[in-house]
């Protein structure tokens, strides 16, 4: 072989070698900024003698999390100019990395108080800085979306994100739209209520978009957070790290390459599905209104009974759908039926719901053949438009909405439905699979009940309350998948408003 050969393969495999990440896994000392800073230096320096490129410590490494008040916190905060922004630039410029941390900031200029995350790259500059938006509410000024959260490597850009800033789907969506092919995070999250790593891996799928989080360890002043994870996460939802320690750990991550860049194929697919002249719902402001229903004229609340009818393989789907409608007959009920409608008449359907007090959601076939959602309620047929995603119906004690699928993976369509009012949304799936479940049911965090019917299963999942997991009423098999919805909870809405409007609309 000769020597332009083994250059070229040589530079091959160096193309084709995993970046390697290192997370600090740090136990910080709450109120102890001298040894949070000593352990984060020393564990940054040993993780940069191993290779890391690219290293990150967890969310207020330096203060420790519970704080108060604003005086509380005060003196355990610090400008970007400070003691810790300088060590860290000293250390970056000797090994000719990326390396961040949370921490406590004071804006010299304004005296406000920012729950911030800083990276330095291999120049010794700050390179990105990102202000939580779901900031705490004792002591932080939430941050705006700013072009500071993120900076180009020479593998790609990463954007950095803050704990709970990965609870709202806009949020991470934003910097996906902003070129952001690695997002990272830092995280104080203990394993109690909501595990963040569904949260982390299904803000992975839904953006196309890699994933390190950099948790802590240790017991705070108020949490246990021993059992907290630090997690990462490829772009198609493969798990590269779910680790915990309770002592200070680093942890490696051999993150994927392709020709020597962050992946970036899924997340231009799924940007491409994107359909923002339906998203114009997510400019309202609803959050906390008292008059929310009536704003926007929504029926009396109140508890409707929600099922998904799974018919099994070897029965006729249309006795399936009637022999339920009639043994629904005197209750208050919505219906929802998996893809699979073209094999029953809709009027028949329709005669039955006019003369019960039944809703049915299910789906039939254009003269092209295409598939066509449709709502039918007290002997109405609702057709969705074909150059539409969704349509919405006041029916019972519930705004409905019924939307395709494929619109609904995106949260930007869950934010803009909930927003106008919607206490349900209901979506048809073929097989519905881990992912998809994830994927879909996880929109229920933008304060709407999420329905889903597959045709192997179903998934009812409710909004949570406080920093509880959503509720889920999962069916794993042909049956019936059954809930009830208390509406005047639905209507309790709360949205994160603080994100990048102009990309998330433009067209």
């Amino acid at each position: 072989m000769n020597g332009v050969m083994r250059n070229k393969m040589r530079r091959i495999i160096i193309m084709d070698k995993p970046l390697l990440i290192g997370i600090l896994h740090l136990d910080i000392r709450h109120g102890s900024p001298g040894e949070n800073r000593a352990s984060l230096l020393a564990n940054a320096e040993e993780a940069a003698a191993r290779g890391a490129q690219i290293i990150m410590a967890p969310e207020l490494t330096i203060s420790g999390y519970s704080f108060e008040s604003m005086d509380e916190i005060a003196p355990y905060s610090e400008e970007l100019t400070g003691e810790t922004v300088t060590a860290l630039s000293r250390l970056t410029r000797r090994y000719g990395i990326y390396v961040g941390t949370g921490m406590a900031e004071y804006d010299g200029k304004t005296g406000i108080l920012y729950n911030s995350s800083v990276m330095l790259g291999p120049e010794g500059s700050i390179v990105a800085h990102h202000r939580k938006h779901v900031a705490e509410h004792r002591w932080s000024c939430p941050g705006q979306p700013s072009a500071a959260s993120f900076f180009d490597t020479p593998w790609g850009k990463v954007g950095l994100l803050i704990c709970a800033d990965t609870y709202y789907g806009l949020l991470p969506r934003g910097h996906a739209l902003r070129g952001a092919d690695l997002f990272i995070i830092s995280a104080n999250w203990p394993l109690s209520g909501l595990d963040p790593r569904e949260l982390w891996r299904a803000r992975a799928l839904e953006n196309g978009v890699g994933l390190i989080a950099a948790n802590r360890t240790g017991l705070d002043r108020y949490m246990d957070c021993r059992n907290a994870p630090s997690y990462a996460v490829a772009p198609d939802g493969r798990v590269l790290l779910d680790a915990t320690s309770e002592m200070s750990r680093i942890f490696y991550v051999e993150y994927p390459l392709e020709e020597h860049r962050f992946p970036s194929k899924l997340r231009h697919e799924i940007v491409a599905t994107r359909c923002p002249r339906d998203y114009n719902g997510i400019v309202l402001d609803a959050s906390g209104l008292d008059d929310f229903p009536a704003r926007w004229r929504l029926p009396a609340s109140g508890t409707i009974k929600i099922q998904c009818l799974i018919p099994a393989a070897n029965s006729s789907f249309k006795e399936s759908v009637l022999d339920k409608i009639q043994a629904m007959e005197g209750n208050t009920d919505l219906l929802v039926l998996p893809c699979g409608g073209k094999h029953i008449s809709l009027k028949e359907i329709a005669l039955y719901t006019a003369k019960t007090d039944i809703a049915v959601a299910t789906e039939t076939l254009s003269p092209e053949g295409n598939a066509i959602p449709v709502f039918l309620a007290r002997g109405h047929i609702t057709y969705m438009a074909t150059t539409a995603d969704s349509i919405i119906a006041d029916f019972s004690s519930a705004r409905i909405a019924l939307v395709r699928s494929s619109a609904l993976y995106h949260p930007e369509t869950a934010v803009a439905l909930s927003k106008q009012g919607c206490d349900i949304i209901v979506s048809q799936v073929g097989a519905l699979d881990r992912d998809s479940r994830l994927l879909l049911g996880i929109k229920c965090l933008e304060r709407a009940v999420i329905v889903i019917a597959g045709s192997n299963g179903a998934t009812i999942c409710a909004p949570p309350e406080g920093h509880e997991r959503w509720h889920e009423t999962t069916l794993h098999d042909p049956g019936v998948c059954t809930a009830f919805v208390n509406t005047a909870l639905t209507r309790k809405k709360r949205f994160l408003d603080r994100v990048d409007l102009e990309a998330l609309l433009t067209r």
